[in-house]
């Protein structure tokens, strides 16, 4: 089945009709991808951003990934396990579908960011105490927390580090976002697996698990706390670039990247 529903791919074109924007409609030739690399790894808006996003990503990877494990000593079953996990994507897609038509009307990415990332450290941080309640109502709720805010956080960085790092072509920033947070995820799993505490109280917790979960969550909140007082500011520049091509005094030239 993954195989039939990849084919379409091969006839979906290489640019839309018309240009998605004001913005892209003003532009000359792309920047060639080896210089575009090299201007994003020295924008310093794009750590201030990329770093919590991939954390966070590898976060709720490494979390859904092991997410029965870390209930199971306590007496949870596995379809109480399940129950959370469906919680923590369901209620992410819902507050995803809700939050990002008002994003995209009203254009307030930064607010959002400095809201959902310290949601996000506070609900990895409190789980550490969710587990030995061996209650529901804790771990089901910071799972659904968790989910709203990182479904709700995913397309706001993502539109927000295109808007950091414009001109440049906003793939490679988004994708460079993305693998971190895959290899992050990956490295989590091993890390907090290996924290597991046999012959512990319970036997296999992974109390210790959570504890470097939230640590390293609530190490990551400082960064994009930080955009729009450090890094030369934090300008949404295509959206500035759409207005002024919009009442038509907008630039004949790529504007240029800083920082």
């Amino acid at each position: 089945m993954s195989s039939v529903a990849a084919l379409p791919s091969f006839f979906v074109p290489a640019a839309p009709p018309t240009p998605p924007s004001a913005s892209a409609a003003s532009l000359h030739a792309p920047i060639p991808l080896i210089s575009t690399v090299k201007q994003i790894l020295y924008t310093p808006n794009f750590y201030l951003l990329a770093i919590p996003f991939s954390v966070f990503v590898g976060h709720f990877n490494s979390f859904s990934s092991l997410l029965n494990q870390i209930l199971e000593p306590y007496d949870f079953t596995e379809d109480q396990a399940g129950i959370a996990g469906g919680l923590l994507i369901i209620v992410g897609l819902i507050t995803a579908a809700i939050s990002s038509p008002l994003i995209d009307r009203y254009k307030f990415y930064l607010p959002l960011i400095k809201i959902f990332v310290p949601i996000l450290a506070l609900s990895y941080l409190l789980f550490i105490f969710a587990p030995p309640t061996r209650s529901l109502g804790m771990p089901y709720a910071l799972c659904a927390l968790c989910g709203a805010a990182s479904f709700g956080l995913v397309p706001v960085a993502l539109e927000y580090l295109v808007e950091l790092t414009y001109p440049l072509s906003p793939e490679v920033g988004s994708t460079l976002a993305w693998t971190g947070g895959q290899l992050l995820g990956g490295i989590f799993i091993v890390v907090e697996t290996a924290l597991k505490e046999e012959g512990g109280h319970p036997d296999n917790n992974m109390h210790r698990a959570l504890i470097f979960q939230g640590v390293i969550a609530c190490l990551a909140v400082p960064f994009p706390l930080a955009l729009g007082w450090v890094g030369g500011g934090a300008k949404a520049r295509r959206l500035e670039v759409d207005k002024s091509v919009l009442r038509g005094d907008g630039p004949t030239e790529r504007p240029e990247t800083g920082s």
